[in-house]
C-alpha cells in the first residue's frame, strides 16, 4: 500500500446494527490514515453509497465497526458501516473494507 494512498484520517468505533440507541465505543487505536473510494452506483436504493476502505490491519475491525471521518467539501462528517473485510495477504498488514453510507 503506498502511504500517499492513505489520505484521509478516520475514527473506528464500534457500533452494533441491532442497537438503535448506539453511541458507539472507540477502537483502540481510534484513529488511523485509510484511503476511502466511492464505488460504481448500482441497485435501487439512490441512498446508499458503497465504498471500499484500504488502511493498515486493526484487529478490532469486524462487521461491527463505524467508519467516520470529516468531509470538508460538504462541511460534514460521513458515517460509513462495514459490511465485508479483508485481509489483503498472509502478512496481515493491510486490510480492505466493504462500506455503506446512507446519504441523509
Amino acid at each position: 500500500m503506498r502511504a500517499g494512498a492513505c489520505n484521509k484520517w478516520v475514527t473506528l468505533a464500534r457500533w452494533p446494527e441491532t442497537d438503535t440507541e448506539a453511541r458507539g465505543t472507540p477502537l483502540s487505536p481510534e484513529g488511523i490514515w485509510a484511503a476511502i473510494e466511492p464505488l460504481a452506483p448500482g441497485g435501487a436504493d439512490n441512498r446508499t453509497i458503497t465504498h471500499t476502505v484500504r488502511m493498515r490491519f486493526h484487529p478490532e475491525v469486524t462487521l461491527d465497526t463505524r467508519v467516520a471521518y470529516a468531509d470538508a467539501r460538504i462541511n460534514r462528517t460521513r458515517h460509513l458501516f462495514v459490511r465485508g473485510v479483508q485481509a489483503v495477504n498472509e502478512a496481515g498488514d493491510e486490510m480492505v473494507l466493504l462500506a455503506e453510507e446512507v446519504q441523509p
